[in-house]
């Protein structure tokens, strides 16, 4: 597979967009280094940590992502969307860089690691960019991206709190009075962690989505004590189990995607049996907000556009926006017979948890925010052309779901806004005609200098 982390970072570089950090950095600095970095940063040195190198801020701009993804920025959407209509099955190797040293016993000791304080008010150092593999016994492999939060040497919190297949299978597993055993890669290519993202079906395996992304299968190899496979070129793998604990253990704050310190969170503990890596290891600091946002964004987008297509609508464009955290706003525009303004609204509001979503006609550019007001407030009726949907599934880290009253493991629902900005019904379109300058055509400013 052509397609790995080393030559992400290789494509990054070629494209200027990687910068390179000689001098030894305290690996407590290495979160506000990234942020004052206009790249993404590479550290060549970690004081008090000779064999490892860190890199991060990988994708947190959309062109960085749409370097990852081999495409230009507006073909995102539909570059996933593709790819995950062409699955490809993992294939499995005997033996696998990331299993280049295996730490087992008493050896197990996550401070060889240089994990990285993040962010002011966080519970403890974290591990952002993972890549968490599971099984069940009925629905088989999957995989998600969950933080971990380091408690001790040998055992970290995880973000469990959010509705997730690999929630479900720890559900499983707990009301059987056993531990889940989970496997988590770090520093993979963002492929493999926008698989990770994908709402997909629960008896889909995400990295047969990867291998689609990939255009080739993921190459897996078996771990050394648990009975799940993961990526054989990752940097870093740690092997252990979720302790049947349920949602007991303190974990966070931390400084979540949505630009907002979160709130300390009941979660499981996740217990650690091995970890093995590769011989020169690089640790992939994701870096929050914008990582997590440019990474949900194609998921989003690729999302709203099966819905609408679902829906028989015919999309033109669709952004999840940066300022609705590339996950929670969607703004589409669409080719429009009657009442598709509506039938658009609803199979947005349908996607994971996007709680506000917009229609336009194709006539506006949603990239352009003074044309999306003007169509907000030239097409809008207020009482005729706004959705409400209560009792919806929310997300944690929205205060507004004020999920903190719920008690340990509880799940929020949220309010969805729709917002049909469409020409109405029964309106001309000739009442929309924009106005244009006399003769602009026929003369030029510059000759009259």
């Amino acid at each position: 597979m052509s397609h790995g982390f080393r030559e992400f970072l290789r494509a990054l570089e070629d494209a200027g967009e990687l910068q390179r950090v000689k001098k030894a950095v305290d690996p407590r600095h290495l979160s506000a280094l990234m942020a004052q970095a206009s790249q993404a940063t590479f550290f060549e040195q970690i004081a008090g940590y000779p064999d490892w190198r860190v890199a991060g801020a990988l994708v947190s701009t959309r062109r960085r992502l749409a370097i990852a993804m081999g495409c230009s920025e507006a073909a995102i959407a539909t570059r996933f969307e593709e790819s995950i209509r062409q699955p490809i099955e993992p294939t499995l190797v005997d033996r696998a860089p990331c299993q280049d040293v295996v730490l087992t016993g008493n050896d197990v000791d996550l401070t060889r690691v240089p994990i990285p304080m993040m962010h002011v008010k966080d519970g403890g150092p974290y591990i952002s960019a993972t890549l968490v593999v599971s099984k069940d016994p009925e629905y088989g492999r999957n995989v998600g991206s969950y933080r971990l939060m380091y408690r001790t040497p040998r055992e970290t919190g995880i973000d469990l709190v959010s509705p997730s297949d690999m929630r479900v299978y720890y559900q499983r597993a707990l009301d059987r009075g056993r531990p889940l055993e989970i496997a988590v890669a770090i520093g993979v290519h963002p492929f493999e962690l926008l698989a990770a993202s994908y709402k997909a079906p629960i008896d889909v395996d995400e990295l047969a989505v990867a291998g689609g992304l990939h255009g080739a299968p993921v190459e897996l190899v078996r771990c050394r004590t648990v009975d799940l496979e993961v990526p054989a070129h990752a940097e870093l793998v740690l092997e252990g189990e979720l302790l049947p604990i349920g949602w007991t253990a303190d974990e966070g704050p931390f400084g979540e995607f949505s630009h907002i310190t979160g709130e300390v969170k009941w979660n499981p503990i996740f217990r650690i049996r091995a970890i093995t890596h590769r011989r020169d290891p690089i640790f992939y600091v994701l870096q929050m907000p914008w990582e997590n946002d440019w990474l949900a964004a194609p998921v989003i987008e690729a999302a709203g556009l099966q819905a609408l297509r679902v829906a028989s609508v015919q999309p033109v464009a669709i952004r999840a926006p940066v300022g609705g955290c590339c996950y929670w706003t969607l703004v589409a525009s669409i080719k429009k017979r009657p009442g598709e303004g509506k039938n658009a609204l609803l199979a947005l509001l349908s996607v994971a948890e996007v709680k506000l979503a917009i229609v336009t006609d194709d006539d506006i550019d949603i990239d352009d925010p003074d044309q999306l007001d003007w169509a907000m407030t030239f097409r809008v009726q207020a009482d005729q052309d706004v959705l409400i949907v209560s009792g919806a599934r929310g997300k944690h880290i929205d205060p507004s779901v004020r999920a903190a009253a719920m008690g340990k493991g509880g799940l929020p629902t949220t309010a969805k806004l729709g917002i049909d900005a469409t020409i109405p019904e029964g309106v001309p379109r000739s009442h929309y005609e924009r106005l244009r300058y006399f003769a602009k055509d026929a003369v030029r400013l510059e000759d009259y200098r």
